[in-house]
């Protein structure tokens, strides 16, 4: 071989396997699949996390192979979902479907990770696959093994109460029994898990999970959380988010001065500041693009505003990812009032004011105190802003 030749293709190689070795040292990752009985049309994924930890794509192999690669800069927990398998669906009438837990592959992603997960879903109506490639889904395996296949069995509780309409009071019952006795279970795995693996990713994000769901006091979250590894996870996008939100419990209560909300993550990139509209009522709408509820009572929030205007303002914070959407979404529906997106850490006001559903609306005085919170779009939260407003008047 001509030398000149040989050294162009051994520089080429080592270019290559620099390129792979910096890919991996940046955060790439590679999960490869074989999952045997189910052939799924198409594999997707939702990474729970910082909005920036990364991004990812699936390549369909066939034969219920495929690969998930991509990159990240910080540890997510992932979930892996199936399409066109309805065995693993709950769906009482043919077109919607129960949201179950145990439909899904879940694991910890961290940048670099390189591993392989099989499985075998032949007969199954739930997927019972837990991988254990390392220590943090090792952990994350073992509270899964034991909560999956009870959620499960709670979703087919679920089906048979929904579909058969005509059911005997006797087995209701049975039934109700049985699910509250597995709801009992799972919480107290949940709860064991904490105590036992307080410092894993998979406890931290277990422990937002559950504040979110208002599965726990945050009293209690608090205790629990007291016995993390500040100084190993400082900083982590779970740990901050739970360490907020169990702050936010005394911060956020009624009748506690509002904590400032500024950032520069505003519609034209100028910073907003709740503080600047100190004098007036304010509305704090915790809203995203993707939530129904939240688009749907725009029009009647806006004529609310419109009313008392002078009076009243709505400062909206949003928990959208494509800024695109959300931006178009604002031009769309005329909402034309203050608008940020969170951030992370100090800017995720989603947890710093513990918000557990969307939408979450939050009254505050023309002197910037905590007066009323609600969740979910209902007239009542009107009504008492209007209570408020008069009292004034």
């Amino acid at each position: 071989m001509n030398k000149k030749i040989s050294k162009f293709l051994g520089i080429l190689i080592l270019l290559v396997l620099a390129q792979y070795g910096a890919s991996a040292q940046n955060g790439g990752f590679e999960i490869s699949f074989d999952i045997k009985g189910k052939e799924p049309s198409d594999v997707y994924h939702t990474f729970f996390g910082a909005k920036d930890a990364g991004s990812a794509e699936v390549e369909m192999i066939g034969n219920g192979r495929f690969v998930l690669k991509g990159e990240l800069n910080s540890s997510v927990v992932a979930r892996i979902g199936f399409a066109g398998v309805d065995a693993l669906r709950k769906s009482p009438d043919g077109r919607g479907y129960y949201p179950m837990k145990s439909a899904y592959i879940w694991m910890i992603l961290s940048p670099g990770a390189k591993f392989n997960v099989k499985g075998d879903l032949t007969g199954k109506d739930f997927v019972d696959i837990y991988p254990a490639a390392d220590d943090e889904n090792s952990y994350f395996a073992g509270l899964n093994t034991k909560i999956m296949p009870l959620i499960n069995e709670n979703g087919n509780i679920m089906l048979e109460m929904a579909r058969n309409k005509e059911m005997e009071e006797s087995r209701k019952a049975l039934l109700q029994g049985r699910a509250k006795e597995i709801a009992g279970q799972i919480q107290q795995y949940k709860l064991d898990f904490l105590s036992q693996r307080p410092n894993s990713i998979a406890a931290l994000w277990l422990m937002e999970d559950m504040l979110v769901r208002s599965e726990l006091e945050v009293s209690a979250m608090a205790d629990l959380f007291a016995k993390v590894n500040k100084g190993k996870f400082e900083g982590n996008y779970f740990f901050e988010a739970v360490k907020s939100r169990v702050e936010a419990a005394d911060l956020v209560a009624i009748g506690k001065v509002c904590p400032e909300i500024s950032t520069d993550a505003s519609v034209d990139g100028t910073v907003v500041s709740l503080s600047d509209y100190r004098g007036k009522f304010v509305i704090i709408d915790f809203w995203g693009t993707w939530c129904g509820p939240c688009m749907a009572g725009v029009p009647h929030m806006k004529a609310f505003r419109d009313k008392y205007a002078g009076k009243l303002e709505i400062f909206g914070v949003s928990n959208d990812k494509k800024v695109d959407v959300w931006k178009a979404a604002i031009e769309k529906n005329g909402m034309n009032w203050p608008n940020i997106l969170i951030g992370t850490g100090e800017k995720d006001f989603v947890a710093k004011f513990n918000v557990q559903g969307f939408p979450t609306k939050i009254l505050i005085s023309p002197e910037g105190i905590i007066l009323h919170r609600e969740s979910g779009e209902r007239d009542t939260f009107y009504q008492k802003v209007e209570e408020f407003i008069s009292q004034i008047n």
